[in-house]
């Protein structure tokens, strides 16, 4: 009986996930970050922005994992690469500059799955494409 009810409890957290989205888990380990930029209004790669300081690796985390919104049609302006000891664990794509189009959208369990960025997100993002470090 003590071992049903052990086995119980243990797939019943297994089962909850744990703590955070999928996003902040699926994207949680990253220890390293690539951000392209594209050249406004084509996908001509512009800029790459690299880092693999932690500070700025959750703070783009935060910003993306956020609540889902509608999938804009604006095109992106550019990516967010994250890696795990090399191998790609997520693929962000984002539109900072388009009034009514600032989101962020990337593949979530087999789904493109789309979400709102906040003023904070496309200003750090565009001082990023600027050329300018603050994190």
């Amino acid at each position: 009986m003590k071992i049903l009810l052990f086995a119980c409890i243990v797939m019943l957290f297994c089962s909850c996930g744990g703590p955070g989205s999928v996003i902040s888990r699926q994207l949680s380990g990253s220890d390293s970050l690539v951000i392209n930029f594209n050249t406004p209004q084509s996908t001509t790669l512009n800029k790459t922005v690299t880092t693999t300081e932690k500070t700025a690796i959750k703070k783009l985390i935060n910003y993306a994992d956020s609540k889902t919104s509608e999938a804009y049609k604006c095109g992106y302006d550019g990516s967010m690469l994250f890696y795990t000891k090399g191998i790609l664990t997520g693929d962000v794509s984002f539109n900072y500059s388009g009034d009514g189009c600032h989101h962020f959208i990337m593949e979530v369990n087999g789904k493109l799955t789309p979400t709102t960025m906040r003023n904070e997100a496309a200003n750090f993002l565009q001082s990023l494409a600027e050329g300018k470090g603050w994190y």
